[in-house]
């Protein structure tokens, strides 16, 4: 299972054009998250019975459930997926996450964003990893991205495993080294696709700022310029985690 699975639940059923203006036809069912109950609130103590209130923990990390990309952050022209096509693509990029990294991040805010004039795809997702092995497997994840013979390898699994999906094919494999320098660490490449004869481009990037990991991803025709770039994406998803705790800012890993 790899990106197959993403651009695969983004195009089936039609052109790359028609997918915006059809439902989506997906793979999978994606899970059903259930709500968390609220919590029973006890009825309060007389003040003479009291106990001392206790003091709060000090907070140095920020909830990636804070930091999301929203339509203000895009040009216009942008507009949600649905909710119901949003889940379905997320549990696809978490595909795609898994194949690129080795952390356990869970993901915790999806965004997903569609132009349907420029046929412009703006997608990606935060997750928080608080213990410092999770960070450090994610950042050997990325690392290792940036290894010509991982590249290579990358390309041949991905070749291999989209013979499965009809008129879905990987054109091109490359590295964006100048997305290799984002938070305190973070990794960048761009696919060009074919898509039912269509060509297509899909620019991502991997990145974490303090205890929030990222992936983010731009798909858009080839040959013509997205009005936003994967790097902007990635610039802004880091402002805002800097945003929420400055405090916490960690040097870039070496």
């Amino acid at each position: 299972m790899t990106l197959s699975l993403l651009t695969g639940a983004l195009c089936v059923g039609g052109s790359f054009q028609s997918t915006f203006a059809t439902p989506l036809i997906v793979a999978q069912e994606a899970p059903v998250q259930t709500p968390a109950p609220e919590p029973k609130v006890a009825p309060s103590a007389p003040a003479s019975e009291a106990s001392p209130a206790a003091s709060p923990a000090p907070t140095t990390q920020p909830a990636s459930s804070e930091v999301k990309l929203t339509l203000e952050d895009l040009p216009a022209g942008f507009q949600e997926l649905p909710p119901d096509v949003a889940v379905e693509i997320a549990s696809k990029l978490d595909v795609l996450r898994q194949q690129l990294t080795q952390a356990n991040m869970k993901p915790e805010n999806f965004f997903a964003f569609v132009n349907p004039e420029n046929y412009q795809i703006v997608l990606g997702f935060t997750g928080n990893m608080p213990n410092q092995p999770e960070q450090a497997n994610f950042d050997a994840g990325l690392q290792e991205m940036q290894n010509p013979q991982k590249q290579q390898q990358m390309l041949s699994l991905l070749r291999e495993r989209l013979k499965a999906y009809q008129g879905l094919e990987v054109v091109e494999y490359k590295p964006l080294p100048e997305l290799n320098n984002l938070g305190n660490a973070s990794s960048g490449m761009t696919l060009a696709l074919k898509i039912q004869q269509q060509p297509v481009r899909m620019d991502i990037a991997a990145f974490r700022r303090n205890s929030t990991g990222a992936l983010t991803a731009v798909m858009y025709v080839n040959g013509k310029k997205p009005a936003v770039q994967v790097g902007d994406v990635v610039r802004k998803l880091d402002s805002r985690i800097l945003q929420v705790s400055p405090a916490a800012n960690l040097p870039r890993a070496r």
